[in-house]
């Protein structure tokens, strides 16, 4: 019984220094705060889209990467890249990702420092300011086609194509 005490202070330490970081970006520095997307709203979302064979996907924030996870079921021939600044995160899911096999690429960087030229499907769970944000480097650096989703947070920039409804959040569909 007593081997599971630093076991569990390891877990307890770990968590808050997840939770004091979380709190500090997202009131510090403005991020969005770390809420997952559900796997029925995911296969709901990537049905409502056309892509290619060999298409690159981005998800911004992507946390555990649990939009990439279905969308390289989905679209296998497909390039998933995942861009997550969270150390925390980050980590967990990179681990993850090996022990899966996964193919997903895992970046550890700030979005707006990466290129998204090569984007055909960019998804964002972020928040409004950061959305406002990423619409100029959309416009900037996305190539004619590309196709932006959002959930819960508009591109102002742009003409939403579609709305949909999933458990009362709306998700926005833009094409560049």
């Amino acid at each position: 019984m007593y081997y599971l005490l630093p076991i569990i202070l390891l877990a307890l330490i770990i968590y808050f220094i997840f939770f004091v970081t979380q709190f500090y970006n997202v009131f510090f520095k403005g991020y969005a705060p770390f809420i997952s997307t559900d796997h029925e709203t995911i296969n709901k979302v990537l049905n409502e889209v056309q892509i290619g064979k060999e298409s690159v996907i981005y998800e911004l924030g992507c946390g555990r990467a649990r939009f990439l996870h279905i969308a390289e079921k989905k679209f296998p021939q497909s390039k998933c890249i995942g861009v997550e600044n969270l150390l925390s995160l980050y980590l967990i899911s990179k681990i993850k990702l090996r022990l899966q096999s996964s193919r997903i690429e895992l970046l550890k960087d700030n979005f707006f420092k990466i290129d998204l030229k090569n984007a055909d499907l960019i998804y964002c769970y972020l928040n409004n300011a950061t959305m406002e944000k990423l619409g100029e480097k959309f416009k900037q650096e996305c190539k004619p086609g590309t196709q932006i989703i959002s959930r819960s947070f508009r591109v102002p920039q742009f003409n939403q194509e579609k709305v949909i409804v999933i458990k009362n959040k709306k998700v926005y569909f833009y094409k560049i």
